[in-house]
């Protein structure tokens, strides 16, 4: 089963896996052998991270074989969209990136995850998980098992598995998940083995997987956004372990839960809405050394693990298998439901459980199922156990789907003709059928059985590239149009798994134009359409899909300077390259050890570019391989950086200054700024020590423990400065210091109609403001609401439009409709963030409605 084994398949096949757990679908230590049960998860330590970000490493010896026209930049590019997934979760700050090849040998002394290729089991695809951990560390709900080894391990032999396929890059998604510190689940999401899951590339993360990754990895708005139900699961007044209970919504949102020891559950992570609650054991393994699901059983610290519960009927709250007499019940945003308890009966061996379902948009299956409510097809194809029984449908057997968006025909359950194992369901919509994901019910005498979005409803077919044809553009600029059908305006391009840029749509005509993602010579691309709706252009397209192949040209190659530097230090360096094609935010730039980390990098020209770079204090004297990614260009110089010995007593200065005014990392030319320094010699003054930006003297204002308190020299552009301090008689390791523009600050707020917010006018909670802010960006330019946040009274807000003034091109207006969170008064603050760049406050009056 590709992608769905969990780790302890992977112990067994690698014998590098024991002693892993498991709890809530994450992998869980309990500290104690009797309740009550505090959970510890395994997860890695951001806070010990450069960056807060882990990275990942691709082996450097790659798959022995790939499949036909497939490449290792192919591969490395659906790595990095697996990765950029976990990593574009609003509620979670993990934050994941490309290091580099790891070469053989290569050491790392922090924690990170490791791509390998290996011989596998048969009929694996892949697996994944954490390997190596530290000790217990925190306290009370904060406690947990840092990672600091994860690996995902791919085949040697991936001649016939093409890395362009939604299966393929779905199953890096899920091993990728369960390497950060994910189990399996039972809600359909990716993190559900391949059976249940249903999941695209073009929606590859379902709103289970969302809860799991935030509340292993939460920023602060994840309690604030989703709520959270609580309860216990009993068998005559005994708590059953490894419970899965679900929170299942009419419209499509599953979020799921498994029971510790005692029978207790925590759901969190639950979009606010109205839910169905349903319970029900676990599928049995695969795997005879897995608990069920093949999922990890759980351990107490002294090593026993704890075993699953005894099987039992599945039922919806408050116990019941009829979900017309089910209780609906509500969450909220911040809020939890308490004490929604199930008592559960005892069954023998479960008979109706793992389906999987099948649709035709054309003439190849299409896992999961999608119905086009206006298409010639209103069937589906199920597979699974006790669906049916030697070529017929299984005795008793009904089916339905949850919320009445959609309705089972009458007689609408037959085996397929084609293959009578399997099961033909059809349906009949209705006007209010809506799109979306839908839950199914299958009945068989007493046994219940949900499968989550085993049905998914849309309103057209899926897209189809029909011919890929490339263009040039003015100034020589490279563009390809798109002929096919099924686009729209959302429609996102992929060039394996990397993004093209739209540039026209034209729905009549039914083209896009896109400019591609930078190519390597010769490279071969396939071609990808992901409709909003979940669907994809290989629903249609995957017999042959489109390719385009990028011109050939001479090989890329680079150089770094300096090309080594001690442990412990922080300095810039500086990448030429050859045929390269840098660019600014699209360039990667990795070392392949854990021990030299790219903190940040400018692009200064197509083959020129500077980067502040880390070395750990624990880096032993070696050598790394820097590579520079950009598309699917890649450049690598073998042992091209050497790491020396330490330079005892040499002061390490952090490359990010921070405006003392607001803290955060941004200055600007004749602002303050505070760099900090670890090291400092005692008593040094200020007259001891010397900065200059691009030979520009900045003039010290104070040294403390704090750091350096500096005059930013005037003058200085945006962007990045070259910055050279000597302390002492000791001068440091040039660094890159960048510039940004002054912090925006607000002018006016004003009320829609243009009348000020004033005491006579004040603004009331729930209407709509707009701020008149200087400076919010270079004059001009657009700016998306999304990159910008404004707090008022501390209440975050997200603007619902920025736009230009029209008579001053340094003004945006920003639209905000003021939370009902705000408590009124005379005085209340109101800033603008956008990236570091934090305004002061602008007061304003706020009334009650």
């Amino acid at each position: 089963m590709g992608g769905g084994k969990t780790l302890l398949r992977l112990a067994t096949a690698m014998a590098v896996l024991a002693g892993t757990v498991f709890g809530h679908y994450h992998f869980l230590h309990y500290r104690s052998a009797t309740g009550p049960f505090a959970p510890v998860p395994e997860r890695f330590d951001l806070r010990s991270l450069p960056n807060r970000t882990v990275q990942f490493f691709v082996s450097s010896r790659g798959p022995e074989q790939m499949a036909p026209g497939d490449s290792l930049a192919s591969l490395l590019s659906q790595l990095r969209l697996a990765a950029q997934t976990w990593s574009q979760v609003p509620t979670s700050e993990l934050r994941l990136a490309f290091g580099g090849f790891s070469e053989p040998g290569t050491p790392h002394n922090h924690p990170r995850i490791e791509v390998v290729f290996d011989e596998l089991p048969p009929g694996l695809v892949a697996l994944g998980g954490p390997t190596v951990r530290a000790e217990m560390t925190g306290e009370g709900e904060g406690a947990f098992v840092p990672i600091l080894r994860s690996v995902v391990v791919l085949p040697k032999d991936l001649s016939s598995r093409p890395s362009h396929s939604d299966a393929f890059f779905l199953t890096m998604v899920h091993e990728m998940g369960h390497a950060l510190g994910l189990q399996h689940t039972q809600s359909s999401s990716v993190m559900s083995t391949y059976i249940t899951r249903a999941t695209t590339r073009a929606k590859p993360l379902a709103e289970d997987d969302i809860a799991g990754i935030s509340s292993l990895y939460p920023n602060a708005e994840f309690a604030l956004r989703f709520g959270a139900i609580r309860g216990r699961v009993t068998m005559n007044g005994v708590g059953v372990h490894l419970a899965s209970v679900m929170a299942l919504s009419p419209g499509g949102a599953s979020v799921a839960a498994l029971t510790d020891p005692d029978g207790y559950y925590h759901i969190a992570g639950i979009p606010p809405g109205r839910y169905y609650l349903y319970v029900h054991p676990l599928p049995p393994a695969l795997q005879p050394e897995l608990g069920p699901d093949d999922i990890v059983l759980p351990t107490g610290l002294d090593g026993r693990r704890f075993p699953p519960g005894p099987l039992f009927q599945a039922q919806f709250y408050p116990g019941t298998g009829d979900l017309l007499r089910a209780a609906v019940i509500d969450v909220t945003a911040g809020g939890t439901r308490e004490g929604l308890d199930f008592q559960v009966v005892p069954r023998g061996p479960l008979t109706l459980y793992g389906v999987s379902t099948y649709s035709f948009p054309g003439n190849v299956a299409v896992k999961p199922a999608f119905l086009n409510l206006n298409g010639p097809r209103n069937f589906l194809v199920a597979s699974g156990q006790g669906l049916t029984v030697r070529g017929s449908v299984a005795p008793g057997l009904q089916a339905s789907v949850m919320g009445g968006s959609a309705f089972v025909l009458p007689d609408g359950i037959r085996p397929y003709p084609p293959a009578p194992d399997f099961l033909q369901v059809s349906f009949q919509f209705t006007p209010f059928s809506g799109i979306g994901p839908r839950h199914l019910i299958f009945t068989r005498d007493s046994e219940l059985y949900v499968l989550p979005a085993g049905l998914n409803v849309v309103a057209s077919p899926p897209p189809s590239i029909r011919t890929v044809s490339p263009l040039v553009l003015d100034r020589g600029r490279t563009a390809v149009s798109l002929a096919g059908s099924g686009f729209t305006e959302q429609t996102r391009i992929l060039f394996d798994g990397l993004p093209a840029t739209i540039l026209a749509f034209d729905k009549d005509a039914g083209t896009i134009l896109v400019q591609p993602p930078q190519g390597a010579p010769g490279h071969r691309a396939i071609v990808t359409a992901l409709n909003p709706d979940g669907q994809t252009s290989l629903f249609l397209d995957a017999p042959s899909p489109p390719v385009y192949t990028y011109a050939p040209a001479d090989p890329p190659s680079i150089s770094i300077t300096p090309a080594s530097l001690p442990s412990g230090s922080v300095a810039m360096v500086e990448i030429q390259g050859e045929n390269t094609n840098f660019s600014q935010g699209q360039t990667l730039l990795g070392f392949g050890s854990t021990d030299v980390v790219a903190r940040r990098t400018w692009v200064l020209s197509p083959n020129r570019l500077w980067a502040n770079v880390w070395i750990s204090p624990s880096a032993r004297p070696g050598s790394v391989s820097p590579t520079a990614v950009t598309g699917f260009e890649i450049a690598r110089q073998v042992n091209g950086f050497q790491i020396e010995p330490a330079r005892v007593g040499v002061p390490v200065p952090d490359p990010s200054p921070a405006n003392p005014a607001t803290g955060l990392p941004s200055i600007y030319s004749g602002g303050q700024a505070l760099l900090r320094v670890s090291g400092f010699p005692a008593n040094l003054r200020p007259e001891d020590l010397s900065l200059s930006l691009n030979e520009q003297a900045a003039r010290v204002l104070r040294v403390s423990e704090e750091g350096i308190l500096f005059e930013v020299p005037g003058g200085l552009p945006v962007g990045p400065t070259v910055a050279r301090l000597r302390i002492g008689g000791i001068l440091l390791p040039p660094f890159v210091v960048p510039i940004d523009l002054p912090p925006p600050v607000i002018v006016a707020v004003t009320k829609p109609d243009g009348v000020p917010v004033t005491t006579a006018e004040p603004a009331v909670p729930g209407q709509a403001i707009i701020l008149a802010v200087f400076t919010l960006a270079a004059p001009g330019s657009t700016v998306s609401p999304d990159a910008v946040t404004v707090s008022v009274a501390g209440v975050p807000h997200r603007p619902t439009s920025v736009r230009l003034a029209t008579t001053d091109p340094s003004v945006h207006f920003v639209e905000i409709v003021l939370s009902g969170d705000i408590k009124p008064g005379d005085s209340v603050p109101v800033t603008v963030r956008i990236e570091d760049r934090l305004s002061p406050p602008f007061l304003i009056p706020i009334r009650s409605p």
